[in-house]
């Protein structure tokens, strides 16, 4: 018997859980009637419980009355047995079970998250965040999301607190002068990851109803009027998404609920959706085109979730992509059809980047794999699953039609609405809907790791194609031919054509299409394409042919191709790149910009040995047009993606030419009383990236108009420049303040991976992270810790990266080894890079390009 999987002994039907909550102890006592079907004679019922201390369990059937039962806890499982002397005869039963807990403080189960009011008050609420597998440290139960069920949730609490739930409320009674209990309409047949309750000193503003569904902002006191844009967004796109799939949404209304303290950006609970805070209050007149897109997408993703991953779910764990990568692509295609002024298509061209940065590993994973243990479990919720998941679902969207692609999600829905499914299921309803063999070519994509580099010449009248896995580092591997959707177009003759290349080599006759083929035209297939030099230049010929997403794609692929080429490269390799970034110098795209601007981050590591002044010169030349036509000042006619580009254009300036004149620019009127009066969003956080970069401006300047923001919206804008401060004195500064609870532990490994990551400082700030490590991970919930990891991928410094790595293995993060092994190779690529690389990108080679250009 595997001891992470409940034996299918038992199943249940029905839980009625009712809570009583002492949220100034932190502590609750609950009672459940669960109505089960057991499914073979068995002395022993097994349920999964962590944490929680059961004082009665008895079985009552209307034939014998109860049965008590012995509870024996395995705490290294995560389950409980429940016994009967007796042996319990298949059939239906109910199981009653009086328990208590605590309220934790990690970020999981049912745990505790603190706001201060507008009045400087402390207040606790309690909330709850199950997946994947922590609905059993609330709960004795079924916790795996094949045992769906139907929940009735009971709350008895103080008459001061709101109470919410996955349903609308069905009746309230007053307990006595100070608590009243609160019955909740039963919930559809669910799996336990999607229960949630909340209860707390909150505020519900109704936004409006979408169909008969009512919606509503839950939130702390005070910040009613900065709802109404995010509760519009859930209002339009819920309407979206019951057209689309043709079905009715599943719940009895939508709460969209602020909660202070999170780990996650949010949770898809049937009904009753968590949230980050800043994703939900927004000052509309102030906030930036990101934090508004931030806003509709991630509603987006977990609206289409409703449907997709609560009302069909994944039977177990490793279908997780099944509900996060649809998500993932869901939340694009509704949020565009609302809110296209985004340009979100262009946006995924960055979620794909990162999927490739960790696919092209040999440390990757199938997006789909085994999955037996909690941990593993948790392992599943990464760019795999999210970003390269949704992006190969998009590649075969495209491949067989959106409509093609919408039919057999609907027929997928209907016909498993309810129910479990295995990935098969959706190839299945795909394959039928299209007419095309997708429940064969997706495996190969899904269930396998990697994904391919396409290799272009033309031989005479001849396109010659070839596929190998692509990886950093050339390692001898056994991989398959996998079958890609080849999209053609010739740029000279504008003649168009697609393909299956599921071989190793394939040979097309081209002699009446054309000569200056792009492939991959629109940007969405999931692998990089390389061109013969002919080729290549024949494309930067035709270069203002390319749509935003084909700019991208080449960029992209052609930057891969230099880092993977590295060992082999030449001083001429290294001008002809410089020189092939000069193409996109006038670009308004600012997802492109944020591609060059992390190219340009890694460049600088390498020019800092040798070259830095030539280097700043080059960087000059690239951004200077851009500079010189947007200015520093936003103007009033400025659509908001020309301001975003903007602050991205200056913000790259005064990260890599350190102009001292420019950034004192931005520190005046950062250290101007006015400052936080800036409405304009996006030249108040130009302002407050480049006052960082001054090391003038001292670290407790910044961490106390962080303590004292007076939103959520502005908190977020002064954590995300904390690891950019060049003020030296920061690292020490910030992990105190960590250490003191002054951060949300949720915030502290993003904020630490931003300061080991950071240009000036990043050896010193990981110095005093590593001198503080044991103290940091009492802070944060040991489960996020990891995520500190992500600073590994931006380290091209050899002496830091090696202290790095020899810290990581001779001290493992509470972590899986996949994810350290990962961001390990990751690293070493980095470094192999900059070894590779630095003697011919050199001063001679970059004053060639500049003079030549």
């Amino acid at each position: 018997m595997n001891k992470n999987i409940l034996p299918k002994t038992s199943s249940p039907k029905r839980y009625e859980i009712k809570l009583d909550i002492d949220l100034e102890n932190f502590s609750y006592v609950g009672t459940q009637t669960v109505e089960i079907q057991v499914l073979e004679d068995t002395k022993s019922i097994f349920l999964n419980s962590l944490g929680i201390k059961i004082s009665h369990a008895s079985l009552i059937t209307s034939r014998e009355g109860d049965n008590n039962l012995s509870v024996v806890y395995f705490e290294e499982d995560e389950r409980i047995s429940l016994s009967s002397k007796n042996e319990i005869k298949k059939g239906d039963y109910k199981l009653y079970l009086e328990f208590s807990s605590e309220i934790t403080n990690d970020l999981k189960g049912f745990y505790r998250s603190k706001f201060l009011t507008k009045e400087n008050e402390e207040k606790w609420i309690a909330t709850t965040q199950f997946e994947p597998t922590s609905a059993r440290n609330a709960f004795p139960c079924w916790d795996e999301p094949e045992y769906k069920a139907i929940f009735s949730i009971t709350i008895v609490a103080n008459k001061k607190y709101l109470r919410v739930s996955n349903e609308k409320v069905l009746s309230e009674k007053e307990i006595d002068d100070n608590k009243i209990e609160t019955t909740f309409v039963d919930s559809m047949k669910m799996s336990t990851y999607l229960v949630a309750f909340v209860v707390g000193e909150l505020e519900a503003t109704e936004i409006g109803n979408a169909g008969n569904t009512k919606v509503r902002i839950i939130h702390r006191p005070g910040f009613a009027d900065q709802t109404n844009y995010a509760g519009t967004a859930g209002i339009e796109l819920l309407n979206f998404f019951e057209d689309y799939y043709k079905i009715p949404y599943p719940g009895s209304k939508l709460d969209l609920i602020a909660i202070p303290d999170f780990a996650m950006g949010a949770m898809e609970n049937v009904g009753a959706v968590t949230f980050r805070e800043n994703l939900l209050l927004i000052d509309e007149e102030k906030a930036t085109r990101p934090e508004l897109n931030r806003s509709v997408t991630v509603i987006a993703h977990e609206l289409a979730h409703m449907w997709f991953g609560d009302l069909v779910t994944m039977k177990w764990w490793d279908g997780i992509w099944l509900n996060e990568a649809f998500a993932s692509l869901m939340e694009v295609i509704a949020a565009d059809n609302k809110y296209p002024e985004f340009k979100l298509w262009n946006e995924m061209n960055l979620s794909r980047s990162a999927g490739f940065a960790i696919d092209s590993l040999e440390n990757s994973r199938p997006i789909e794999f085994e999955v037996e243990t909690p941990e593993e479990a948790e392992e599943m919720f990464d760019v795999l699953t999210y970003e390269k998941g949704s992006t190969v679902l998009r590649m075969f969207e495209v491949f067989i039609g959106e409509e093609v692609f919408q039919k057999g999600v609907q027929e997928y829905l209907n016909k498993f609405k309810y129910d479990n499914t295995n990935s098969s299921d959706l190839w299945d309803s795909l394959s039928k809907a299209s007419g095309q063999p997708l429940n064969e070519m997706l495996p190969y994509w899904i269930k396998e790791k990697g994904y391919p580099s396409v290799n272009i010449s033309i031989n005479d009248s001849s396109l010659l194609l070839e596929q190998k896995r692509f990886l950093l580092k050339d390692i001898k591997i056994k991989s398959s031919n996998k079958p890609i959707p080849i999209s053609i177009k010739f740029l000279d003759t504008d003649e168009k054509f697609n393909l299956i290349l599921d071989q190793a080599n394939e040979k097309i006759d081209i002699e009446e299409k054309g000569k200056v083929p792009l492939i991959n035209s629109g940007g969405w297939g999931f692998y990089h394409v390389f061109y013969d030099e002919k080729i290549f230049n024949e494309i930067l010929n035709n270069f203002e042919k390319l749509d935003q997403l084909e700019k991208y794609r080449l960029l992209e692929d052609r930057w891969m191709q230099f880092k993977k080429l590295s060992p082999e490269l030449s001083s001429k390799d290294v001008i002809n790149f410089l020189k092939f970034l000069l193409f996109y110098k006038d670009e308004k795209d600012e997802d492109i910009w944020n591609y060059i601007g992390s190219i340009i981050a890694t460049l600088s590591y390498i020019a800092n040995q040798n070259n830095e002044e030539t280097f700043k010169e080059f960087v000059d030349k690239l951004t200077l047009p851009l500079s010189s036509e947007l200015g520093v000042e936003v103007n009033s006619d400025d659509d908001p993606e020309i301001k975003e580009l903007r602050g991205v254009i200056n913000k790259m300036r005064a990260k890599y030419l350190e102009d001292t004149q420019f950034i004192n620019l931005f520190s005046e009127i950062f250290n101007d009383e006015s400052f936080e009066s800036i409405s304009e969003g996006s030249l108040f956080n130009t302002v407050l990236y480049i006052a960082a970069l001054d090391e003038g401006n001292k670290v407790e300047k910044f961490l106390n108009k962080f303590l004292k923001a007076p939103s959520p919206q502005l908190q977020g804008r002064y954590r995300s420049v904390l690891g950019v401060i060049k003020d030296k004195n920061a690292p020490q500064e910030i992990v105190q303040y960590m250490i003191d609870g002054k951060i949300r532990g949720a915030d502290c490994p993003y904020i630490l991976a931003s300061m080991i990551m950071n240009k000036y400082i990043g050896k010193e700030s990981w110095l005093v992270i590593k001198e503080n490590f044991d103290e940091l991970l009492k802070v944060m919930p040991a489960w996020t810790a990891s995520r500190m990891l992500d600073s590994l991928s931006s380290i091209y410094d050899e002496d830091l990266g090696n202290n790095i790595k020899d810290y990581i293995i001779k001290n493992p993060l509470p972590s899986s080894e996949k994810v350290a092994a990962q961001k390990l190779e990751r690293l070493e690529a980095n470094i192999e890079f900059v070894l590779n690389i630095k003697n011919n990108f050199n001063e001679e080679a970059i004053e060639k390009v500049l003079k030549e250009n």
